[in-house]
């Protein structure tokens, strides 16, 4: 082996290292996440009215914050989109407002579920996290386009979990379908430009070969789940969210054999 090809191998050992650092922080920030819905579901659904426990304070506390939460987190959001948005333009580094976007939005998205949903969104929400936690190592260690993929499965899952609820979660069922279909376009921008995103400085961000047949058809899938289950009720939702789920499945397998 000469000189050039040990080089190639420590840099992208060095790359492999940092892209699971960065999985791994992430997984960390859904530990605290998960430890932070935990303690609101102790104290917020499951507060003891023993006087001397001193939880129906922490319960009244929490119950007066969450809807300015509710208010306020998705703002901060917009704003951490901006910030971002800024700092692309300015070719500078993007990485400190694109985490801190992405936790406003998690949080955002967990006060709502806590506040609408209450103990049934608890639990839903413990999952959610955990797939987080995935989605994040999947986009760091494994395929871009299985990450794009599961992506687009998931929401379809979680749209279908909405979608139980009938008009109650038609707005959530309506803004997960938009997502996806964001997704879907983001797969065809792709296609037309070889893997590249749009910008100054255009982001590689697919393989140039790469197969968009089975990930243009998993959005595809994925979209009329969600819009299926929305028209035809909480029945056709249930299962169809078991169709989603091994649908997800067989995309893990289909690219696990393509890396062999």
């Amino acid at each position: 082996m000469d000189k050039k090809q040990r080089e190639a191998q420590e840099a992208r050992r060095r790359q492999e290292d940092i892209a699971l650092q960065r999985g791994l922080l992430w997984v960390a920030g859904a530990v605290a996440l998960e430890a932070l819905l935990v303690l609101i579901n102790r104290f917020y659904f499951h507060a003891s009215l023993n006087p001397e426990a001193n939880e129906v304070n922490i319960y009244l506390a929490l119950h007066e914050i969450f809807p300015l939460l509710r208010m306020a987190l998705p703002v901060a959001a917009v704003l951490g989109l901006l910030w971002m948005v800024w700092m692309l333009k300015q070719k500078k580094k993007y990485g400190l407002p694109l985490v801190v976007t992405i936790a406003l939005a998690a949080l955002a998205v967990c006060v709502h579920v806590i506040i609408k949903f209450e103990t049934a969104g608890m639990s839903m929400l413990y999952w959610l996290v955990i797939a987080w936690a995935v989605l994040a190592m999947v986009f760091y260690i494994y395929q871009r386009e299985f990450f794009l993929g599961a992506s687009a499965c998931g929401m379809s899952v979680l749209g279908l979990w909405f979608a139980r609820y009938g008009v109650s979660g038609r707005m959530e069922g309506a803004l997960i379908s938009a997502a996806i279909v964001v997704v879907g376009a983001a797969a065809l921008w792709m296609k037309k430009n070889d893997g590249t995103l749009p910008g100054k400085e255009p982001v590689q961000f697919l393989p140039p070969k790469t197969n968009y047949a089975v990930l243009l058809v998993t959005c595809l899938v994925s979209l009329a789940a969600v819009v299926v289950s929305m028209l035809a009720g909480d029945t056709v939702a249930y299962y169809l969210m078991f169709v989603m789920v091994a649908w997800l499945f067989a995309l893990f397998v289909y690219y696990t054999v393509k890396l062999m």
